[in-house]
């Protein structure tokens, strides 16, 4: 399975790090990605890369309201 790393980014934009995860594809990857972002309290988005290409942006300000 492909390798995506996830950087999850806090309101003013600075990181708080990485995590890696291997997923089947894009869509599963921006699944984890919402999964990645619920775990870190402390970000509004989270961005999803595949080596050099960026696979998409999960928002924490389009997430519904738990």
């Amino acid at each position: 399975m492909p390798l995506f790393t996830f950087y999850p980014y806090r309101g003013d934009g600075s990181s708080t790090g990485f995590e890696t995860f291997e997923c089947a594809d894009d869509p599963g990857a921006l699944v984890r990605a919402r999964r990645v972002l619920s775990e870190h309290s402390s970000s509004a988005r989270v961005e999803v890369w595949q080596g050099e290409r960026r696979v998409g942006v999960v928002d924490g300000a389009a997430e519904p309201a738990a």
